[in-house]
């Protein structure tokens, strides 16, 4: 499992433009460092990211807005698709999302998962096949219950043939 702060950048964004006089949705595939255009508006957008895939499903994006409008808005800042409240683009025409990222892998690129190591059994053998259980070597042993050594190397007393202390 990746940890919670791990992204992959992509290449392409999606970004999803609200025509808010006529109601109008236009969708735009962006490729990351280039501008697009809808209407008056010129949207830039300088880094598109996901969250790794063992992840909750994320989506950031770096987006340059500016409305050529005379007193336009102006956006500068990360908009996230899953929390479209962070990153607000004010205007009272226009409404802007980040939808998702697309395209192909490009830094950050996280880096690969590590195999767990899995652990050996204390008192197996090599030649005793996998999952089966070896027998204990020493007859004494028989019947006790088994505590491996904690890394210590000690095991702690449980108290048993202790006299009891009242």
């Amino acid at each position: 499992m990746y940890p919670a702060n791990t992204w992959q950048g992509k290449s392409t964004a999606v970004v999803r433009v609200l025509n808010r006089l006529d109601s109008r949705v236009e969708t735009l595939t962006l490729p990351v460092g280039s501008a697009g255009h809808y209407e008056t508006l010129d949207i830039t957008v300088n880094r598109c990211l996901v969250h790794a895939p063992t992840l909750r499903r994320d989506t950031a994006a770096w987006v340059d807005v500016q409305d050529k409008r005379e007193a336009g808005a102006v956006f500068h800042g990360w908009m996230l698709a899953e929390e479209p409240s962070l990153g607000i683009f004010e205007s009272p025409i226009y409404d802007i999302r980040v939808v998702t990222c697309e395209g192909d892998n490009v830094a950050p690129t996280p880096l690969p998962l590590q195999a767990p190591v899995v652990p050996s059994l204390p008192g197996s053998s090599e030649a005793s096949p996998a999952g089966t259980p070896t027998a204990p070597s020493d007859d004494s042993q028989k019947g006790a219950p088994s505590q491996a050594a904690p890394e210590g190397g000690t095991v702690p007393d449980s108290g048993e043939g202790q006299p009891d202390s009242q």
